[in-house]
């Protein structure tokens, strides 16, 4: 792959990511969307009562930057890699 090339990388299974709105997600796998044959990602939250849904998103909005009412910030934020046990703050 060219150093250059702008794909975005999918993340491990296990990965744990913090959405720009707080809350904590692992990533359970990945995907290819059936109807346009781009990547996505599996992930389910970590807290609250939906944590038995599975959640998809293209890879692509993972790396999205997102505008708030203070700054621009990346949609998600890796806490921990697939091989860390605890979630960082």
């Amino acid at each position: 792959m060219p150093l250059n090339d702008p794909k975005p990388q999918p993340f491990a299974p296990g990965t744990q990511l913090r959405h720009y709105k707080g809350g904590r997600y692992t990533v359970v796998g990945t995907c290819l969307i059936e109807a346009t044959l781009q990547p996505g990602v599996l992930y389910k939250p970590l807290q609250g009562d939906s944590q038995h849904v599975t959640w998809m998103r293209p890879l692509a909005e993972f790396h999205d930057l997102v505008t708030t009412a203070d700054s621009v910030v990346p949609r998600f934020v890796q806490i921990a890699d697939a091989n860390e046990k605890a979630l960082s703050p």
